[in-house]
């Protein structure tokens, strides 16, 4: 009997400590579980995409203004929203820097420059949507263009169109290398003025970068 007794008490025993260690597991693992940070979410709008690049200016025609503008190069920026597989609307910014010119400005001599400058709003067209390898497209749109100097302030404002087209090589997931070719036709006049004196025909060649937000 005292044997059976030493038996069931040494039994007991043993499964009250396996307990006591499947008890600190579970809390091990519940406050494993609650120590896990949560991943924070950042959701962009489907379509959306950002970009910049250089470009070259080339002044086809002009006809009026106080000065003749030379062939120029400067900076676009440019932002939009893919609507669909075909179709995306898209609002730019061009700064084209034209005419160099040394003026002394009582420091010494500095280089000034004629700038042309641009806001724009653009339909764009997207054909082989399917290709892996890039998409071509089409594009035209408004703007809003000034014509100004660094010493002398704005010399001209008006309105314009452009259109064109290009090709964007996918190169990831998420970014696009591009090549654009626009025509740019402006008809400006004098601030203070009413009257549209000065029309030019430009054409921009552009490469730039996207970066798409799928």
């Amino acid at each position: 009997m005292r044997y059976w007794l030493q038996t069931v008490l040494i039994a007991a025993g043993l499964l009250i400590v396996a307990e006591g260690f499947e008890s600190q597991e579970a809390d091990a693992q519940y406050r494993r579980h609650r120590a896990r940070p949560a991943a924070a979410v950042v959701i962009f709008p489907r379509g959306l995409y950002v970009g910049g690049g250089v470009t070259g200016t080339a002044i086809l025609n002009q006809r009026g203004g106080p000065e003749l503008l030379e062939d120029g190069a400067g900076l676009t920026l440019y932002g939009g929203m893919r609507l669909g597989r075909v179709l995306a609307l898209e609002l730019g910014w061009i700064g084209s820097l034209h005419n160099p010119e040394t003026v002394d400005v009582g420091f010494g001599p500095e280089t000034d420059f004629l700038v042309l400058t641009g806001a724009t709003a653009d339909a764009k067209i997207y054909f082989n949507t399917q290709s892996q390898a890039g998409e071509p497209f089409i594009q035209g749109g408004l703007g809003v263009y000034f014509l100004s100097s660094e010493r002398f302030g704005t010399d001209s404002i008006g309105t314009g169109f452009q259109l064109g087209g290009g090709y964007d090589f996918r190169v990831g997931r998420n970014f696009n290398l591009g090549l654009r070719g626009l025509y740019r036709g402006i008809a400006m006049g004098p601030p203070e003025s009413n009257l549209e004196d000065t029309f030019v025909s430009a054409l921009t060649v552009e490469g730039n970068l996207t970066i798409r937000f799928r």
